[in-house]
């Protein structure tokens, strides 16, 4: 009988443990560098975008001009969705010239930077 108490203890912890892990992994905010600046790609310079707002996880979007960087946050360490809507003169989205891709914190480097014209230009912002 003491046996079953013990086991019984010890699956209580460990289950109360992984929802700890769970909570705290999917309830985390992350911090990382949105950049709309030129970048090299395959030998070719990408030149900044002049006016794009990007949203991340349908969030609140961020205006970004040419050369412009800013913080933006990610909840969760799992797939996230990034749009980028290129802006007129107005700062309005100009119809058809946007761009809806999933990506994961991991694949933009030890310090996560998504740079704007080259996560445009191929659809997903790898690691440069």
């Amino acid at each position: 009988m003491k046996m079953k108490r013990v086991l019984v203890n010890l699956a209580i912890i460990f289950v109360f443990a992984a929802l700890g892990w769970y909570c705290y992994d999917h309830g985390k905010a992350y911090d990382f560098i949105v950049e709309n600046v030129a970048c090299q790609d395959e030998g070719q310079t990408v030149g900044a975008m002049e006016a794009v707002q990007i949203s991340i996880d349908s969030g609140e979007g961020k205006i970004l001009y040419a050369d412009d960087r800013d913080q933006a946050v990610a909840i969760g360490s799992g797939t996230h969705r990034a749009r980028i809507d290129v802006l007129d003169m107005n700062d309005k989205p100009i119809e058809g010239q946007s761009r809806v891709f999933a990506f994961k914190l991991s694949a933009l480097g030890k310090k996560p930077v998504l740079n704007v014209p080259f996560a445009y230009r191929h659809g997903s912002p790898a690691a440069k």
